[in-house]
C-alpha cells in the first residue's frame, strides 16, 4: 500500500500537467487566429 501512494501522486501530477498543457495549447492556437480565448 505504501508503494502505491507515490504512483498515485505521479499519476495525478501527469494528469493535471497534460490537462494544463492542452489548455495552454488551445490558448496559443486562439492567439494565433486572433481570437481572445477558446470556448472551452
Amino acid at each position: 500500500m505504501a508503494r502505491l501512494i507515490p504512483l498515485v501522486l505521479i499519476g495525478l501530477g501527469l494528469y493535471f500537467w497534460f490537462k494544463a498543457r492542452r489548455r495552454a495549447d488551445a490558448y496559443a492556437d486562439a492567439a494565433e487566429r486572433g481570437e481572445d480565448a477558446p470556448r472551452s
